[in-house]
């Protein structure tokens, strides 16, 4: 009997449940929890999102909350979308005639004074944030705060900051809950038939925490019991739900039970990813554009995000952008991806197993034959990477595939570099793993029973060391060309992998060189337009070409800080 194939849409929901799930524990493996508190939080807030969702439109959720006192908005602090999501429906009530004050945890208490300050103009942006102290006390997005700040400013509703000094309060949830629920029945008093907006981290909002806290103290001051909404964002298990009938992409809210809702306003995977992007200090793309407009399955928002990355990319190298507009973005926040991908662009199995292997990754590629970008990751860095890849692919108008594998090694490598720049002229802080670095991982890993892919990294790492090794003594004139065959007749995941780390390690020395002038520009805008499929050994030749101009440069450099001390 034949077995029915599993639907691909089926198969990326289970992969990005995967890796939804791997990644939030390794964020988990990185929080620092001194009080323990955690995982009974964590337990509390499970608790309060359960029961069972009905889809409701964001008009009939403003509709139910328009009678609420307080409403608690769950805020995922790294998650662009989860600041955007509360003002889509402030802004709602606001039209329905309601005042609405902002209560956010993203300040503390006393810094309400700076805010007032900066509210009424008297101070600028950089101001708030030094006198605040926001890196050190918050130290999450300001750009995705912002949003929310300059909404309520330019609308002249009221700003009221929350949060508790440690130093005051310790590690204590509780101490910083009780804290900030006198805070909100202090401004129930004070704004009188206004509609308290409090945006707090949503492991804060179940009723059990927050919500109970305020009814405690609202009893203690004799305050009238303010009724009070919870609206969750970004339920793991509500977008599954959904997921599983095929309503992702059509539901932006539910009902979860009396006073319970949650708003959907992107996947698992991105909600997790976005925090680990903000370890990293790196910037993501946006879902949406303004508050109007709902994030979007489509790629329409993605595409004119990518096309601005080519244009400056192209802008700072000189390169005209005629002809480079014939590309598609796709990510996979849309479960339809794969299918769409084969149906829509016709790709072959070949491509179809790159997508597969890039998205297990978290990773992004760029099929050239088709002129089509798959992001695994909303990274701009990853984004950055493929623009260049495809301005690249277009200026060179390379086709088909090198068959030696000495050829296909090389041209991966020149193809990372190229990447790398791109992502550089984004974001100059981007860097690479140097020698040291290397050294340290290789360590890191020998000595213990590794599974086959700690194996195969710590080969890619020693191939990668050995490739760095034997061409720096060769340009420095004491030895022989690397020997290639032992770099690129690897598994060929460990062969790409080393091709990428010595392709970022190039792309790296190349920007450096071209910012400091020791490099002129317009070979680097050559590079991008350099063919690396053509007559025998023509990617080798390209690599070789381009080691001796940065060992020269490099030298030079050297020379120069000599003379200087």
């Amino acid at each position: 009997m034949t077995a029915v194939p599993v639907p691909a849409r089926f198969r990326l929901m289970e992969l990005q449940k995967r890796l939804s799930d791997e990644t939030r524990g390794e964020i988990d493996a990185s929080i620092i929890d001194p009080s323990g508190a955690l995982p009974r939080w964590r337990a509390t807030y499970e608790k309060a999102t359960e029961g069972p969702i009905t889809p409701i439109s964001i008009d009939q959720l403003v509709n139910e909350l328009s009678d609420s006192d307080v409403i608690h908005f769950g805020d995922y602090h790294t998650l662009r979308e989860s600041q955007k999501g509360p003002l889509r429906v402030i802004e709602k009530l606001l039209e329905g005639g309601n005042k609405v004050v902002l209560a956010t945890e993203a300040f503390h208490i006393d810094s309400q004074d700076v805010i007032d300050r900066w509210w009424n103009r008297e101070i600028d942006e950089d101001q708030l944030l030094s006198e605040s102290s926001w890196e050190q006390r918050w130290g999450f997005p300001w750009r995705n705060y912002s949003v929310q700040m300059e909404f309520f400013r330019d609308r002249g509703l009221p700003i009221i900051s929350l949060n508790s000094e440690p130093t005051v309060v310790g590690d204590s949830f509780e101490a910083r809950e009780k804290i900030a629920a006198m805070r909100i029945v202090e401004a129930l008093r004070d704004h009188d038939g206004a509609i308290l907006a409090v945006i707090f981290g949503d492991l804060h909002v179940a009723a059990q925490h927050l919500p109970s806290s305020v009814t405690d103290m609202a009893n203690r001051a004799g305050h009238r019991l303010p009724s009070q909404t919870t609206v969750f964002q970004n339920i793991d298990r509500v977008y599954w739900e959904l997921a599983s009938q095929g309503l992702e992409q059509q539901v932006s809210a539910v009902r979860i039970g009396n006073d319970r809702y949650c708003m959907v306003n992107t996947t698992p995977l991105v909600k997790h990813q976005s925090y680990l992007n903000w370890q990293l200090n790196e910037d993501v793309l946006e879902e949406s554009m303004g508050l109007q407009q709902l994030p979007a399955i489509s790629s329409s928002i993605m595409s004119d995000q990518v096309w601005m990355l080519i244009e400056t990319i192209c802008g700072y190298l000189e390169i005209p952008t005629d002809g480079l507009d014939g590309y598609t973005v796709h990510t996979g926040r849309n479960l339809d991806l794969l299918d769409n991908l084969r149906e829509a662009h016709k790709l072959d199995d070949s491509q179809m197993e790159l997508v597969n292997a890039q998205l297990e990754l978290e990773e992004s590629c760029y099929l050239s034959q088709v002129q089509i970008i798959v992001l695994g990751n909303l990274s701009i860095r990853h984004a950055a990477e493929e623009a260049a890849h495809h301005i690249n692919s277009v200026l060179c108008a390379d086709s088909g595939r090198a068959n030696d594998p000495i050829e296909h090694f090389y041209e991966i490598a020149m193809r990372e570099a190229i990447g790398y720049i791109g992502t550089k002229i984004i974001d100059h802080k981007r860097s690479c793993l140097d020698v040291e670095q290397l050294e340290s991982l290789a360590r890191e890993l020998e000595g213990d029973a590794l599974d086959p892919l700690l194996s195969a990294t710590l080969l890619t790492v020693r191939d990668t060391l050995g490739h760095i090794e034997a061409e720096t003594s060769w340009l420095s004139g004491h030895g022989k060309l690397p020997a290639n065959h032992d770099f690129a007749n690897r598994d060929p995941d460990i062969s790409a992998g080393t091709a990428h780390a010595i392709g970022y390690r190039m792309g790296e020395q190349i920007y450096t060189g071209m910012v400091e002038g020791r490099i002129k520009r317009e070979l680097v805008k050559q590079l991008f337009d350099t063919s690396l499929r053509g007559s025998t050994n023509t990617s080798q030749i390209t690599w070789i070409d381009w080691a001796k101009r940065c060992y020269v440069a490099d030298s030079s450099s050297s020379t120069d800080n000599s003379n200087r001390g």
